[in-house]
């Protein structure tokens, strides 16, 4: 998928000369277009397994998020607290991982994507150990949110490996993959959490949990490294080369608060373009968390559902999510590839948008469709399929939400932008959960629902308005954003 024309150039076409005595070791940089520790040169299968290992431990760590909701309820009952405070288990689970990638991720650039994740996964299942072993709901809490701490790098640190091996501009199949793998955890986490919670108790719901991320350890250890700068420097390592002075300590520091925390929320407030975008893709990736008392009041009390069956009923969204990347994935041959070929492999960033244009659409028909037919007088099924146009319309708004930020900004100013993204979809996601099952009680299914429909209405022209007057709104950027 990688052609010779978009790998970083270099004269040498076999190994790098040893360096002059007295002359500065100079930057490093791949022998040539065709070096085959490029990972962008790996073979195919090599570069799948590079895809798809990160992205499974995405999908872990996004589970974990959503696998606990159905044994809310018996928390509930054994530590003899309300529901908001029960349901501080998922918030600030959330909030972790909102937390995490801004300490742990950057340690990514200094040691490698790999040994960021055999560290933090081990961590990640330590902390998941102790709050099922909790023997109150402050050590539950706590322990969900370390945990999460240490499970958000994989989610930062996955897009990091996936960049390294894969070109953005020919990676549709690749992007769907960590879309599904960010998605489709919390569209599972009830399904499974369900009868965990039904058939044997709540801390089952952490013990999964500890299963599968045992299970990941292996094929963690057989994944090779991916970031360009490590792979290098033990290559010079390897073959007796002096490498490049250090950078100074407080700037490489500076650096990394900027890309991590000071720029991202700066551009939350001053950059139109990032505001609108992480508007969008929080807002659609919240109200997936507020489902998640959404369902259970619609399918237990209006339909007298089990906690198993009222988990199976995610189905509807984990269906959305598949079919929306199968939208993605015709939208990138069909429109983004002939503009490649068009505009001689750089067409506008707005091109990028036609899949939230979809989604746009997608996403208020499921919400209202959901909102009318959840009750009795419904068959079940009605608002089951509802799930799956607001599940394609989710997955086609964030998907867009990165691409885009990717194609309009440069490098680091896209690390960023893309950090304030993060941020605040997990800002949002620890909300809705604490305040959807109060909103629900007072609006009904119907009305509670609608509300997000309404929101959604209204975020609708957001892709089509960057559409029509996107070049505009990217010459206001004062982060030199793209002027095509």
């Amino acid at each position: 998928m990688a052609g010779s024309s978009t790998k970083s150039p270099s004269e040498h076409s076999g190994p790098l000369p040893q360096k002059p005595e007295g002359v500065p070791a100079g930057p490093l940089d791949w022998d040539g277009p065709d070096d085959p520790d490029n990972p962008w040169n790996w073979p195919s299968s090599k570069r799948w397994f590079g895809t798809i290992v990160p992205g499974c431990f995405c999908l872990l760590v996004t589970f974990s998020s959503s696998v606990y909701v159905p044994g809310v309820y018996e928390v509930v009952k054994e530590f003899n607290v309300s529901l908001t405070v029960a349901l501080l288990g998922i918030s600030m689970y959330v909030v972790g991982l909102g937390l995490g990638p801004m300490f742990s991720a950057p340690l990514s650039e200094v040691f490698g994507r790999k040994m960021v994740y055999f560290v933090n996964l081990p961590f990640f299942l330590l902390f998941t150990m102790g709050a099922g072993l909790a023997h109150n709901i402050q050590t539950l809490i706590i322990c969900r949110m370390l945990s999460g701490i240490f499970g958000g790098p994989a989610l930062a640190v996955s897009a990091g490996s996936f960049v390294d091996v894969w070109e953005l501009k020919s990676s549709g199949l690749a992007v769907s993959v960590q879309a599904i793998a960010t998605f489709m955890g919390p569209a599972l986490g009830p399904i499974v959490g369900g009868y965990l919670a039904e058939r044997e108790s709540w801390r089952w719901t952490m013990w999964i949990i500890l299963i599968l991320g045992g299970a990941m350890m292996i094929p963690l250890y057989f994944m090779e490294e991916s970031y360009k700068t490590v792979i290098l420097k033990r290559r010079a390592i390897a073959r007796g080369q002096e490498l490049p002075p250090k950078p100074d300590p407080k700037k490489a520091l500076k650096m990394i608060f900027t890309i991590t925390l000071a720029r991202p929320s700066v551009m939350l407030f001053t950059e139109p373009i990032v505001q609108a975008v992480a508007l969008y893709s929080s807002f659609a990736f919240a109200v997936l968390f507020g489902f998640f008392e959404a369902y259970p009041v619609a399918f237990q009390l209006e339909y007298g559902f089990a906690l198993g069956q009222t988990g199976l009923c995610f189905l509807g969204i984990a269906g959305g999510l598949i079919i929306g990347c199968i939208i993605y994935l015709v939208q990138d041959k069909l429109v983004y590839a002939p503009a490649l070929k068009k505009h001689n492999g750089n067409p506008p960033p707005e091109i990028r948008l036609v899949p939230a244009m979809i989604g746009s659409v997608l996403m208020p028909i499921g919400l209202f469709w959901f909102a009318w037919t959840a009750k009795k007088e419904v068959h079940w099924i009605s608002p089951v399929l509802a799930g799956a146009p607001f599940g394609a319309g989710l997955v086609l708004v964030f998907l867009t939400a990165v691409m885009y930020i990717l194609e309009v900004y440069p490098p680091l100013v896209a690390a960023s932008a893309i950090a304030a993204l993060g941020l605040l979809r997990y800002l949002l996601a620890m909300a809705f959960p604490l305040f959807t099952p109060n909103m629900y009680d007072k609006l009904g299914i119907a009305w509670g629902t609608s509300v997000f429909g309404f929101i959604s209405l209204a975020l609708m022209p957001i892709p089509w308005v960057f559409q029509r007057f996107g070049p505009r709104i990217r010459a206001l950027s004062k982060f030199d954003a793209v002027r095509t």
